[in-house]
């Protein structure tokens, strides 16, 4: 470093010899404080006191404002949550009043269902029983009508009838029955059948044809043969001719003839006719055995009371016996499948009750 002129030069020892005390520093002199000087710092101070006393305060201030206005929030915080918990709460009891009224009819609900149930059973039990009474009405018809009248065409209807109950049905348990049914009525259809229309025709003809027919007693004298002499006797001749005129006796081969009055000729006519009349209902009702009986009965009023060397009577009696069933009459079906079917149906109906 540069020395400078004031500085004073430093003395080196010789080499070798010992080193010189270095000489004291001087002691630089304190500055001197003025009163101005040491207002002026305590004024600072006293400033510097006052505003961070002012900061402070203002700052406790606003921290307290702020500590304020969190509490107020936090008060309508808790005031809101306590109306939302208050809310939340009869929200709470409304729902459990409607669990409550919903458990209640759910309750009922299924009480009704059951009762519904049980009634169902019941009804279905009891239209079940309806079902199989009347079917089993309409097959024993169907069997009397069978057997007892020989009417094929009313069984029918009765087996026809009872099998379109069973289609309403639509029940699994009823298909044996419904099978039965309907082989017994192929069978029935396959019984050879009478023409009706053609039947009934016949039978109007002969109807219209009674008052025709001549009875038994009366029959016409046979023609005298005629005199060679056309002139008129005269005298005696005519007086004999006269009385032989009033008085004429002829042979009619049957011992046992009836003898009925006009009155009586009527009567028998219109009971033919009712025979007959009876012969074509029963045609139209398919009642075989009693279309027999009538007709069966009509012949024989016609063969005892009629004159059957008649042409018009030979015809008619030759029309009722072709018009009796009697000649292409066949054993009455049976239908005893079906009611065995009917049985058997009942018995499991009174297993399943």
């Amino acid at each position: 470093m540069t020395d400078t002129p004031n500085s004073p030069k430093e003395s080196r020892p010789p080499e070798g010899a010992a080193p010189l005390p270095s000489p004291a520093p001087a002691h630089p002199t304190a500055p001197a404080f003025t009163p101005t000087l040491a207002l002026l710092v305590a004024l600072t101070a006293l400033a510097g006191v006052v505003w961070l006393a002012i900061d402070g305060a203002g700052s406790q201030a606003k921290l307290r404002q702020q500590m304020v206005d969190y509490l107020a929030r936090g008060d309508r915080a808790n005031a809101e949550a306590r109306q939302l918990a208050d809310r939340a709460d009869s929200v709470t009891r409304a729902l459990d009043n409607r669990i409550e009224n919903v458990e209640q009819r759910l309750t009922e609900w299924q009480n009704q269902q059951a009762a519904m149930e049980a009634l169902y059973r019941n009804l279905a039990r009891t239209r079940d029983e309806w079902v199989l009474g009347e079917i089993e009405q309409m097959l024993f018809t169907a069997d009397q009508q069978l057997q007892l009248a020989g009417n094929i065409h009313s069984a029918l209807n009765a087996l026809q009838a009872a099998d379109q109950i069973l289609q309403r049905q639509q029940r699994p348990a009823m298909i044996p029955l419904r099978r039965a049914l309907a082989a017994d009525i192929d069978a029935l259809r396959s019984r050879p059948q009478r023409d009706v229309v053609g039947s009934v025709a016949r039978v109007d003809a002969l109807i219209d044809s009674v008052d025709g027919w001549p009875l038994r007693h009366q029959f016409r004298l046979q023609a005298e043969a005629q005199t060679a002499s056309p002139r008129p006797p005269t005298g005696l001749a005519a007086l004999w001719a006269d009385l032989r005129s009033l008085i004429r006796i002829q042979y009619s081969g049957d011992r046992d003839l009836a003898a009925v009055s006009p009155d009586g000729g009527v009567l028998l006519r219109e009971n033919v006719r009712l025979r007959l009349t009876a012969a074509r209902y029963a045609m139209i009702r398919g009642d075989e055995a009693q279309v027999s009986r009538e007709l069966g009965l009509g012949a024989e009023w016609v063969q005892r009371y009629f004159n059957e060397r008649d042409p018009s009577v030979r015809s008619a009696l030759q029309q009722i016996g072709l018009l009796r069933p009697g000649t292409v009459a066949v054993e009455a079906p049976q239908i005893a499948a079906s009611l065995e079917a009917l049985r058997q149906a009942r018995q499991a109906f009174e297993r399943q009750g």
